[in-house]
């Protein structure tokens, strides 16, 4: 499977070097879907993918930019299901710091420590980056991208991957916030110039050539 996200992703590039977005401009690229999709490994092997060909590449993953660190966010949803929702995230802080990459700058950003549950401060240095790689389930709401990825695959199809790698918080109820979840991302794909389908096959976007 992770040989199959490394075909997309080099196609992926491929097709980026061919539109000539990767001739020296800053890129800024989204990478979205919903939990266990293969958002944050497809992100992972971009920004490898792009530093071996000599593009310094910096990234941003939205995890880091909760408003309560993972336990508590968890408890707050337990309370209110409402809480569930791209209000969770600091969107506006993610978009500042994508301001600052276009101005080089860097920036104190939040980094999660989970062992913790609690939020530390990072300096995050945008100084000679050509591409920054922004991934998370609400990234593509986010208005200064210059390309937006999104995969397709949902919860119910990636419930074996999100139980392999052991990571998140498990109860009964995580199924109703995964929905919950479902009909808050899935809409995103509507704004994506690539789409990786549930088999890890490329292909154009609503949002290709407009």
């Amino acid at each position: 499977m992770d040989s199959l996200k490394r075909d997309a992703i080099a196609e992926l590039v491929a097709r980026l070097t061919a539109e000539r977005l990767l001739d020296g401009r800053q890129l800024v690229i989204g990478v979205a879907g919903e939990s266990g999709s293969g958002k944050s490994t497809a992100a992972t092997q971009l920004a490898e993918q792009l530093n071996a060909q000599a593009i310094p590449t910096a990234f941003i993953n939205q995890d880091n930019y909760f408003l309560r660190p993972p336990r508590t966010n968890h408890a707050f949803r337990l309370q209110d299901l409402a809480h569930v929702g791209p209000h969770e995230v600091q969107l506006a802080l993610i978009g500042e710091h994508l301001r600052a990459f276009r101005e080089g700058r860097s920036v104190s950003a939040p980094e999660v420590n989970y062992p913790a549950n609690r939020f530390e401060t990072v300096t995050r240095d945008f100084a000679g980056m050509q591409v920054l790689i922004v991934e998370g389930t609400y990234v593509l709401l986010l208005e200064d991208l210059d390309v937006r990825v999104f995969l397709e695959a949902t919860h119910r199809d990636t419930h074996e991957r999100r139980m392999a790698r052991n990571r998140d918080i498990w109860e009964p109820i995580i199924d109703t916030i995964l929905d919950i979840e479902h009909h808050l991302i899935a809409p995103q794909a509507d704004r994506a110039h690539w789409l990786i389908d549930r088999e890890f096959h490329l292909r154009r976007g609503p949002a290709h050539g407009v």
